[in-house]
Formats: C-alpha cells, sequence, structure tokens
C-alpha cells in the first residue's frame, strides 16, 4: 500500500512538472474541425486511457488529467494530457514495453513517427496521441502519457484544481 501510495504521489509530482516545462506547439496553432467542449475533449483522452490499461494489463496504474495549453502556458486551444504510471512486473522493462505496444498495437493503436519525442515510444488512434516509457529512476514503474487533439477553445487559465485524479477509473 505504501509503494502505491508512493507512485501516486510520485505521479502527482512528475506531472506537474511536467505541465509546467512541457511547451508542445508552436506560437500559429489552429483548431482543426469543430472544437470540443471540456467533457468531450476529457472524454476523448480518458475513455482512450481505459483500455490499454485493460489489454495492456497494466498493473497498479495510477493518473490524473489537466488541460494543457497547445499554444503556450495557458492560451487557448487546449488539449487534455494524461500521464499515468504503471507497474512493470519484471526486470526487463524493454522486453515488457514491446508487449504493451504489441497489446495496444493489435487493438487499433499504429506506431506515430514523431520528430519531438526523443524518449519512449509513440503511438496514435483515433486522434490521440500515446507515449510510454521506462522511469529512469525507478525501474519497477513506467510512464504512459496520452495526449488528445488541440480543439478545446475554452479558458483553462485559472483551473482550480488543475490536476483532475483518474486513478480510480483506470481500472
Amino acid at each position: 500500500m505504501a509503494l502505491l501510495i508512493a507512485t501516486f504521489v510520485l505521479t502527482g509530482c512528475l506531472a506537474t512538472a511536467f505541465l509546467m516545462i512541457e511547451n508542445i506547439a508552436a506560437d500559429a496553432v489552429r483548431v482543426e474541425g469543430d472544437p470540443l467542449t471540456d467533457d468531450q475533449a476529457t472524454a476523448q483522452v480518458v475513455e482512450s486511457a481505459r483500455p490499454i490499461v485493460r489489454v495492456a494489463a497494466l498493473r497498479d496504474a495510477t493518473g490524473g488529467y489537466a488541460f494543457m495549453s497547445c499554444r503556450n502556458a495557458d492560451e487557448p486551444p487546449y488539449q487534455v494530457a494524461v500521464y499515468m504510471s504503471f507497474f512493470v512486473p519484471q526486470s526487463d522493462s524493454a522486453k515488457y514495453l514491446k508487449q504493451v505496444a504489441a497489446s495496444m498495437t493489435a487493438h487499433g493503436w499504429t506506431v506515430a513517427p514523431s520528430a519531438d519525442e526523443h524518449f519512449g515510444l509513440p503511438l496514435t488512434k483515433d486522434g490521440v496521441a500515446a507515449v510510454f516509457y521506462a522511469n529512469a529512476p525507478d525501474s519497477q514503474f513506467a510512464t504512459l502519457r496520452l495526449y488528445g487533439e488541440c480543439r478545446n477553445t475554452a479558458d483553462h487559465r485559472n483551473d482550480n484544481p488543475v490536476w483532475t485524479e483518474i486513478t480510480g477509473g483506470l481500472g
């Protein structure tokens, strides 16, 4: 139980740091297609996370999501970003992550070329991008990041809380 709590705290800290320093888009971001409501943008990514946990049999998955600006620190459009961690049940994390990727590709995910991704394996399905990789400081856990489309035009500058926990709904 203590390990699960520590993982949850680590996931939250890493996600907060990640969301604060990550700027993934250029200044000129256009919304492609109709804008997504908050509920639609959230469902796009969270509803992608649940089957991944199930089909890849991810153990002790913890995580949450936040709205992230696609333009800069806080201007629309936004995308929902899910940040999860999960237990790696063997000492060979690279082999296990290949098995996770195989499970995902067997269920419709495809390998996505990404010039900006320097680590992890990028996959995509239905407008959602996924990247997962082994955690360097703790090889017992791996990280999965999911990003929705940049189609939410609501103002999320003052979201409180910024981070929404979804651990209970992942399994």
